[in-house]
């Protein structure tokens, strides 16, 4: 729907002048404490009834005259700053994400400009204050002084409607932002979809290495919830987080929401820990004995040893041996628990050299046997865990090492 400008600009007046901008608040959660880290901002024009005026598309349109698009930006983030006391002083430690309308600091009328000047009458800690940007004004022309301005003086920065893409890890590189909040349309449907999840959680580890901590905006169902939280998005935003009924009449409260889906991963988590400790058990004595047995038998036995170890575990991804230098001794065998793709793509070759792995850095340092995580490869597109240990050939001084990679369970057949 097309908005009217000459309308909306009669609107955003009237609420100027007769300070008709309410302000909202939205929580932002933290799955992981179980608690509310801020709170978002949210302006809107009303009249003396409480009536809405000039509505978020009319007050923060951009085909607006940048001089009413200031006024604008200047009474919200006022308003912002002053309904936020009760909770400053209440709480300290919550957080206030205001969104700021980014783009009116590229023109050079408002280029000395930056929304914290706004805030420092207001005496409060700079770390608690995050300024939001939308990703779609920050494709063209980012305003970086300003940007910079904001950090040098502690204050944080956030991106709002994040749809991941190369140009936005690009932008995020520069822009160093504390929080990405990532959009609704690029992770609905995770709640059904084990194709979506693992693209989400793909996005919460790109945010993390860019320095990051990933927000999921938009959150309207439990169901939502549980699956972004596994997805690694511990912190929400979202219609869900507020107190409601279900269809019984029975109040569900944000409280109990919270305290719910926590309490559900976290059980969620223990059973594969559990399921984890139980599999590094098996695949220590899986170690143990292949080693007895590659000690007893010549080399020319080593891949048949290996073979067969394959053979008889499903959960194996791979299994080779190296020499005490990290040179590779044997085949890399791909075993049922690697994709279907790692039985044709195997990362290295006899004759490999593994001397800069963590794990190899370890047992050089004097440790008999490691254990650790690899992350997604051509082998295993989900990720895998590995175990280490030294061994001795009989007759012989120098050590070799069996190196056993294996996923928790065999995988599953991909759901849409």
């Amino acid at each position: 729907m097309e908005i009217d400008i000459k309308s909306c600009i009669t609107a955003i007046s009237k609420a100027v002048t007769e300070d008709g901008i309410t302000i909202y608040f939205q929580p932002i959660v933290s799955l992981l404490s179980r608690t509310v880290i801020g709170f978002e901002a949210f302006s809107r024009g009303v009249d003396d009834s409480g009536a809405t005026l000039a509505a978020p598309d009319c007050l923060f349109n951009s085909s607006l005259p940048i001089q009413a698009q200031f006024k604008v930006e200047e009474v919200c983030l006022k308003k912002g700053f002053a309904a936020y006391g009760p909770l400053y002083e209440k709480y300290r430690d919550m957080l206030l994400f205001l969104n700021i309308n980014c783009s009116l600091y590229s023109h050079n009328e408002y280029k000395g400009r930056s929304p914290h000047q706004l805030a420092e009458p207001f005496k409060y800690s700079p770390r608690m204050i995050t300024f939001e940007m939308d990703a779609a004004q920050l494709k063209d022309v980012p305003p970086l002084d300003m940007i910079r301005f904001v950090q040098e003086k502690n204050y944080r920065i956030s991106v709002d409607n994040v749809v991941p893409s190369v140009d936005c890890m690009d932008r995020f590189q520069i822009i160093k932002p504390d929080f990405v909040k990532l959009d609704r349309k690029f992770y609905k449907g995770i709640d059904k979809s084990q194709r979506i999840q693992k693209k989400v959680a793909a996005t919460a580890k790109l945010f993390s290495l860019c320095g990051a901590m990933g927000i999921a905006k938009g959150v309207e169902t439990e169901a939502e919830a549980l699956a972004l939280m596994r997805s690694g998005y511990y912190m929400q935003q979202g219609y869900f987080y507020s107190d409601s009924a279900d269809e019984e009449g029975r109040e569900d409260s944000f409280g109990n929401k919270v305290s719910r889906i926590s309490k559900l991963v976290h059980g969620e988590k223990k059973k594969e820990g559990e399921l984890s400790r139980e599999l590094f058990r098996n695949s220590h004595l899986l170690l143990k004995s292949t080693m007895t047995r590659l000690q007893q038998e010549e080399d020319g036995e080593m891949n048949r040893i290996l073979d067969e170890l394959l053979k008889k575990n499903a959960n194996i991804v791979s299994v080779y041996v190296m020499d005490s230098s990290g040179k590779q001794i044997s085949k890399r065998l791909a075993g049922k628990g690697a994709d279907p793709f790692g039985l044709r793509i195997l990362p290295s070759a006899v004759g490999s050299d593994h001397s800069d792995k963590d794990f190899f850095v370890a047992l050089n340092s004097g440790f008999e046997k490691v254990a650790g995580l690899c992350a997604p490869d051509p082998l295993c597109s989900d990720g895998y865990n590995y175990i280490a240990g030294f061994y001795y050939q009989q007759g012989s001084r120098r050590g070799r090492i069996l190196v056993l990679e294996y996923v928790l369970l065999p995988k599953e057949s991909e759901k849409n």
